[in-house]
């Protein structure tokens, strides 16, 4: 059972649920737990902020949640992400294949319904990183503005329907580059390569982080999607050296 998360405090969430709930066909299984049904996808109403999950409100294998984007630019965004903190090396199980699987039907959808709005990849950032199973965020932002336009969500709410379907690639890990992470997200569009965790130039990125990224990576990693132009040369000369002894192919 693939399980989305929409929190009830957060109304980008609530207007991705409302999508979801008109144009697919969801059905009421119970509301103690608020929770709704499509095939082998639930959807679930939470009381508290997604971020702050400890616990899933009903068993399932992998966990994709609706949720607002907040930035200063206010620009119109839609961001896919995987969840953790990078400053802790607390991070969440990441699901390339959804991730990619959620850009992609992003990427299409937007053209259709939001053409003025951003798609994006975003660096690993922010909660929950407890649960043991892969969490993957669709995100609209970066305003209230952009949180209440049913075309964004909609294009959200299609996106998350498309990941509980993920598609075929080779599993990655993203180093370096800034917090929206162009260039992993142009891989991901253009190539065979699934990222999930994206462990951005800003983060002090060390051998236990990048072991516990692929750790904490569904499948494992194949091979790592190197943005050496968003790094400096020491930077770059340490993951390289990182990755080497790791026996991963570097892209």
């Amino acid at each position: 059972m693939k399980l989305i998360i929409a929190s009830a405090r957060d109304p980008a969430a609530q207007n991705i649920a409302a999508q979801l709930l008109e144009f697919f066909d969801f059905e009421r299984q119970s509301s103690e737990p608020d929770v709704y049904v499509h095939g082998d996808v639930s959807l679930a109403i939470i009381r508290t902020e997604a971020i702050e999950l400890a616990e899933l409100p009903i068993a399932a294998e992998e966990v994709i949640v609706a949720s607002r984007h907040a930035s200063e630019s206010r620009r119109p965004t839609l961001t896919v992400h995987v969840p953790g903190d990078l400053r802790s090396g607390e991070l969440a199980v990441a699901s390339p294949a959804t991730v990619k699987a959620a850009l992609q039907a992003l990427a299409t959808a937007r053209d259709e319904l939001a053409p003025r709005y951003d798609v994006s990849l975003e660096a690993t950032h922010h909660g929950p990183t407890k649960l043991d199973e892969p969490v993957t965020f669709v995100e609209v932002g970066s305003s209230p503005a952009q949180w209440r336009d049913e075309k964004a969500a909609s294009a959200a709410a299609r996106a998350i329907m498309a990941a509980t379907s993920p598609v075929e690639g080779r599993n990655a890990l993203g180093l370096g580059g800034p917090h929206y992470a162009p260039r992993h997200t142009e891989a991901v569009l253009r190539t065979d390569l699934c990222i999930g965790h994206i462990l951005p130039s800003y983060i002090d990125v060390d051998r236990g982080l990048v072991r516990k990224a692929i750790a904490r990576t569904r499948g494992g990693v194949e091979v790592v999607a190197l943005d050496c132009k968003g790094l400096s040369g020491e930077q770059r000369r340490r993951l390289q050296a990182i990755i080497a002894e790791l026996g991963l192919q570097t892209i």
